[in-house]
């Protein structure tokens, strides 16, 4: 496998700041300062990516992206400079109608909402934090939106809605799965995992279980994640910013990416020596190597 000379998808968290407390999410495992990006730096980074195109950009990593006080200016910018498509994820929890056409304008390529059940009561299980029927009315009104701008030759975002295979939500996953297809493009299942990257579903796990040896992990050759504060994150299951691979405030993307630190990084992969690196016990690398490159059930409208 061979490092491209540029990342061809940027990662950037806009804030690690979450409005809804997921009891299964990683933030509940680590402990990490709050902060949002600067906009001086993201500018920074869109400008570096604008001249090695196509990139593309995920404006969300470890919290809610709306909360980011300038996210769609910040999206406009990355739009007006030739980056895409853009995608991002996000609780809906914000998305009121002015937010909704604040993004249309930005020109927002797709978005994921992860709201996983239609019961408000084992929504509440499993968030300590949120509220089920204000994200639901919120999504439901974007996807109307949404479709009828595509219906009169409009742009619109592709829109998601997403759910994870848990105990929890299967007794609701039929009519979740149907609910969500009158609104948006997508409905999709996604498998639960836990923090390094490892499928709780045994029969997932042996249903990847098709290796004879390790193979390279696409992600550290083709992918970079930034940190808010300008420090990048070795994947996105590197959480708790341990990994010392530098800080955009100090060096540029392509000084970062070709570092000797990255480089470490790489070879371990091809060599499949990895010591205590999360990527040793991770299971995700796999994904790449199936048949469509994807895990999980997607339903689309």
């Amino acid at each position: 496998m061979e490092t491209l000379l540029f990342p061809n998808r940027i990662t950037v968290e806009l804030t690690n700041d979450c409005n809804v407390s997921c009891t299964f999410c990683n933030r509940q495992k680590i402990k990490m300062k709050i902060g949002y990006m600067e906009d001086e730096l993201f500018y920074k980074i869109i400008d570096e990516a604008a001249e090695k195109l196509p990139v593309k950009l995920v404006p969300f990593f470890r919290g809610e992206p709306l909360m980011h006080p300038h996210i769609t200016e910040l999206i406009r910018y990355a739009k007006s400079k030739g980056i895409g498509p853009v995608q991002m994820a996000s609780n809906a929890l914000l998305l009121d109608e002015e937010m909704q056409d604040r993004l249309i304008e930005a020109g927002i390529d797709y978005i994921s909402f992860s709201l996983d059940t239609t019961d408000p009561a084992i929504y509440r299980c499993s968030r300590l934090k949120g509220d089920l029927q204000t994200s639901e009315k919120n999504v439901e009104q974007f996807g109307l939106k949404c479709r009828e701008r595509k219906r009169r030759g409009l742009f619109a975002p592709t829109l998601q809605v997403s759910t994870i295979d848990m105990e929890e939500y299967k007794p609701t996953q039929a009519a979740f799965i149907e609910k969500w297809k009158n609104y948006v493009d997508v409905v999709r299942v996604y498998e639960q995992h836990d923090e390094k990257g490892r499928f709780a579903n045994i029969e997932v796990a042996e249903k990847l279980n098709i290796f004879d040896a390790r193979k390279p992990c696409r992600k550290v050759f083709t992918d970079m994640i930034i940190y808010y504060d300008g420090s990048l994150a070795l994947c996105n299951y590197d959480w708790d910013e341990k990994r010392k691979l530098g800080n955009l405030n100090e060096m540029s993307i392509e000084e970062a990416w070709h570092s000797d630190e990255y480089e470490k990084i790489r070879q371990k992969h091809l060599c499949g020596a990895f010591g205590d690196e999360i990527c040793q016990e991770c299971q995700h690398w796999k994904i790449d190597y199936v048949e469509g490159g994807f895990l999980g059930r997607s339903y689309q409208s």
